[in-house]
């Protein structure tokens, strides 16, 4: 058989070190996996040695994460602890176990020194040393950074020691110490330091220096860098900086890990539209490096990296030397091993949604929307049970965790038949169906529906089941994956005929006049208003609380939404405002004890969901045994019907 990703999956040396492939597992760190253990546990290690399992040449491992505060958020290791040193050994050794290279992100104490930065006088939350509050820092003295440069050097050192077979340096966006010396946007030095690229570099390149030195050339160095950042800021760095850059890594930088500018684009999430929004710059940085006749840096490129056909495309055309990601493996864990099987296809959709990261606010537990295993997989294999033998089974809903379920029980083994009243699956994510903001969940709409059919379930189309037809049939189990219907708030004039439910307005978008009211500002209310409001309709969002979105993934996501609706013409909202009143042609509401009106030619509802708990109920006839999964028992979202859909097919 002929390898379908042959450039992908083509082994290239390093000096001296030969890696299987050309993919990277970049830091992927399951922030909540393990409590505040300072060492490695079996969870962590677990995650990473899944990543080489998958088939990786590189799997890039977290290693000490400084922090000056017991903030929730935070998880500190240490590796210069002797006690905490087997758990780091077992950790590099697991990642060997599957055929790959581990990688350390070597991230030492001194990496924050409180009150310091780059240059006098930039505002940044990196000085605060934990990220609560942004303060101006002074520059570092020069016999600060040579005893930095030292603490690198020793913890790169201690992790060789331990079996780690290369390290790791987080430089871009100026967000680690030495990437701060990096940018001119935050270094501003008039020393050695700073001015030119060659002297901006010259700290970050003694690290690099010293690393080298202690642990020889066939430990090798990545380190991450902004492709660009005057696509953000306009006096960044530009890409021909970073070429000249690149050029200076010669001897001293093995692997270039190309990212973005700013700290959230860097991150990609649903409201970047692009597929690689890295791979241009890249590309330029690449090309620049070969026309220099620079040989011995190669370039990573990381961000939105999950089509296997694309990353086939830049390893071939030489735009890159390596394909990097960390959500990729997180919403697939099987990522490489469809590589190597040549599965594009069947590669799960990741959402971009950042729920990896921290799923919201107070939320302070580890999860995927589109993989239920994240965050369990150290012991999901004793959590799930063998079917006992092959059972006859209906679902009874076409939505995610219907389709979810449905796939794991035929793939079980089981006689499997999916009804869905509608002509499609997909359930109440059809309605995102024109939002161009939704493209990643209508990717994995697609996705998942491909996979139901693909996998054999036996699919029955625009059938509203009920008991008795479930009854009559004679199945041994009942699945109801029902979903919820949109709420109807007590609102006097909430049924008006110019009324209409807001997760259905993109489907209904021709009957809606040109002033629109949203009733309710969560995350589902601001995207339609943007949506709306793209489409050229004047979208004003009325929201009881002093927010808006409140439920957003406040990492890597938040920050982005908030830009959007800022600067998304024609779209309004009005904070602390209760609706009271919905009429013919406008809406009342009371804000400050005052009331007040807005016109309105039609007036949408976003007031949450409420669960087919009742119409599920009536399912449970004692004829076979029934369970509700999904948003049907409690609304949730993409995330907590598959992990419901999850356990519950896993288990019969």
């Amino acid at each position: 058989m002929t390898q379908k990703y042959q450039s992908l999956l083509s082994p290239i040396k390093i000096n001296d070190v030969v890696l299987r492939n050309r993919l990277i597992v970049t830091p992927s760190n399951p922030h909540f996996v393990q409590s505040t253990e300072k060492w490695p546990t079996e969870a962590l290690i677990t995650h990473y040695a899944n990543k080489a399992k998958s088939g990786a040449a590189i799997v890039t491992c977290k290693g000490n994460n400084p922090v000056k505060t017991a903030d929730v958020h935070s998880q500190s290791l240490d590796i210069t602890n002797g006690a905490h040193q087997h758990m780091f050994a077992q950790m590099a050794e697991a990642v060997h176990f599957y055929g790959a290279k581990a990688s350390y992100l070597v991230l030492p104490n001194m990496n924050i020194v409180a009150g310091y930065d780059a240059s006098d006088g930039i505002l940044s939350e990196f000085v605060a040393g934990d990220g609560s509050k942004a303060e101006y820092g002074k520059a570092a003295p020069k016999e600060l950074l040579y005893e930095m440069v030292e603490e690198y050097a020793k913890e790169a050192k201690l992790a060789k020691n331990l079996g780690f077979d290369m390290c790791y340096l987080h430089m871009a966006y100026r967000m680690m110490f030495p990437g701060r010396f990096l940018s001119p946007l935050s270094n501003q030095r008039t020393d050695e330091f700073g001015g030119s690229i060659a002297n901006r570099a010259r700290f970050p390149l003694m690290i690099c220096e010293a690393i080298k030195k202690a642990c020889g050339k066939n430990f090798l160095i990545e380190i991450s860098i902004s492709g660009r950042e005057d696509d953000t800021y306009p006096n960044g760095a530009t890409v021909q900086d970073q070429i000249e850059l690149a050029k200076l890594c010669a001897g001293k930088v093995d692997i270039l890990q190309i990212r973005g500018g700013a700290i959230d684009p860097s991150a990609c999430c649903f409201l970047v539209p692009e597929d690689m929004p890295h791979r241009e710059s890249a590309a330029a940085i690449r090309k620049g490096l070969t026309e220099a006749g620079v040989q011995n840096v190669y370039i990573d490129l990381v961000g939105g990296c999950q089509d296997l056909d694309l990353c086939e495309e830049v390893i071939e055309k030489g735009e890159a030397d390596f394909i990097g990601g960390a959500r990729t493996y997180i919403a697939d864990p099987e990522f490489g091993v469809k590589a190597y099987e040549g599965r594009g296809e069947d590669v799960v959709s990741c959402l971009r949604c950042n729920k990896c990261h921290i799923p919201g606010p107070e939320k302070w537990n580890t999860v995927c929307s589109v993989n239920p295993v994240f965050g369990i997989e150290h012991k999901v294999e004793r959590m799930v049970s063998a079917p006992s033998r092959k059972k006859k089974i209906a679902v009874v809903g076409g939505g995610p965790a219907g389709m979810q379920a449905a796939q794991i029980l035929k793939r079980r083994g089981h006689d499997v038949t999916l009804y869905d009243e509608a002509g499609e699956l997909g359930g109440m994510l059809k309605t995102m169906a024109p939002m161009g903001l939704k493209w990643r969940i209508n990717m994995y709409r697609e996705y998942m529906a491909e996979q139901t059919y693909k996998c054999g379930v036996n699919v029955v189309l625009n059938t509203r089941m009920t008991p008795e037809m479930i009854d009559a049939i004679g199945y041994d189990d009942v699945l109801l994956a029902l979903g919820a219907d949109p709420a109807r708030p007590p609102v006097p004039g909430a049924d008006r005929k110019n009324v209409m439910f807001a997760a259905e307005a993109a489907l209904r978008e021709n009957e809606l006049g040109h002033n629109l009211v949203i009733v309710g500002g969560g995350e589902v209310g601001v995207e339609m208003g943007i949506h709306l409001a793209r489409k050229g309709h004047e979208v004003t969002v009325v929201e009881m609380l002093g927010m808006l979105s409140p439920e957003s993934v406040p990492v890597h996501f938040r920050s982005m939404l908030e830009q959007t609706w800022e600067n998304q013409q024609g779209f309004h909202y009005i904070l602390n405002a209760v609706c009271t009143g919905i009429f013919d042609e406008k809406i009342t509401y009371k804000k400050d004890g005052i009331e007040c009106e807005l016109p309105a030619d039609n007036v949408l509802l976003a007031a949450g969901f409420k669960a087919r708990g009742d119409e599920a109920m009536s399912f449970f006839t004692g004829k076979a045994r029934t369970w509700m999964i999904g948003s049907c028992e409690t609304p949730g979202s993409i995330q907590s019907a598959n992990r419901s859909a999850f356990g519950v097919a896993n288990n019969i």
